[in-house]
């Protein structure tokens, strides 16, 4: 095999794309690191995983980046007395993070596909 010659790679089996699928949604305990390795190494070989796994990511994407403002604008109103609440908060969307990562990874499994609520597109 020369260099200019790429990789075969083989498409997954409908068992392979749908566990792949629900791996992608489950990775979501981990954050958008889950996702993102399981969209690294399947896009190529499934248009189902490429799909799920992006929505995932996407998703995992938009909670980290609003849990993480929330922390902030927590940790600065903290001077204040008031931060709680936001600390609170981005705790409460952490956990829905979760939550949603296991329903998807569910849904994923018996449906095929599972589209997450208020979630940013980052990802084409």
């Amino acid at each position: 095999m020369t260099a200019e010659q790429p990789l075969h790679v083989a498409p997954l089996t409908a068992d392979e794309e749908r566990r792949w699928t629900m791996f992608a949604h489950l990775g979501g305990l981990l954050s958008f690191v889950g996702p993102l390795i399981v969209w690294l190494i399947y896009r190529d070989r499934s248009d189902a995983v490429d799909r799920e796994a992006k929505e995932a990511l996407n998703a995992q994407i938009t909670y980290a980046a609003a849990a993480l403002a929330l922390y902030i604008v927590g940790g600065l109103l903290a001077i204040v007395l008031v931060g709680f609440v936001f600390i609170i908060a981005a705790s409460l969307v952490q956990l829905a993070g979760f939550i949603i990562a296991i329903v998807a990874a569910v849904r994923a499994n018996t449906a095929g596909r599972y589209r997450y609520p208020l979630a940013f597109r980052f990802i084409k």
